[in-house]
């Protein structure tokens, strides 16, 4: 695994949209995303999250940012749906494919996430990660998250359902 000391955070801006437009229009980067759109044109997805991450952001309900390393954008990463009873919220990341397996996301988690913990004043943060999903899995459990079980059949994705590998890491274990 490379190291990226480097990497910085900032909120999403309109000049992000290209770079958005290619995640959502890679099927490789939107598979796993759990992305719930009425839209076909990935121009018209990136202007749906971009509102999407700034409505989570207005709301206290979430926080995403673009991961950038040299001044480009290379993926994203959010906790967004915060639930006030458990100080919890869900995990969110994508990433262009020229940068996976570099190690990239998995600093990112290392250096986001003790952000996202204190500017939310969170207590947890969970993944729902799909079976097929092994990169994830990988990603998350080399992160320190613990694996809390399979919910089985438990969402929709199209037609079928779809089962889901739920992760957590508490804020002392960050």
């Amino acid at each position: 695994m490379t190291s990226h000391p480097l990497l910085q955070f900032r909120d999403f801006c309109t000049a992000d949209l290209p770079v958005m437009t290619l995640a959502m229009g890679d099927a490789r980067v939107t598979q796993f995303y759990g992305l719930e759109t009425e839209q076909a044109d990935p121009q018209a997805i990136a202007r749906e999250q971009l509102g999407w991450y700034r409505e989570q952001a207005a709301e206290g309900e979430g926080w995403w940012q673009a991961i950038c390393a040299q001044g480009q954008v290379l993926g994203a990463i959010g906790v967004y749906d915060r639930d006030e009873d458990g100080d919890s919220a869900e995990l969110g990341y994508w990433l262009l494919p020229g940068h996976w397996g570099q190690g990239v996301m998995r600093q990112a988690l290392r250096q986001w996430l003790p952000l996202a913990f204190e500017k939310l004043k969170l207590h947890s943060v969970v993944a729902y990660v799909e079976p097929e999903n092994l990169a994830s899995t990988k990603l998350l459990t080399a992160a320190g998250f613990a694996h809390e079980g399979l919910l089985r059949e438990c969402t929709r994705r199209g037609e079928r359902y779809i089962s889901l590998h739920r992760f957590s890491l508490l804020v002392h274990e960050c």
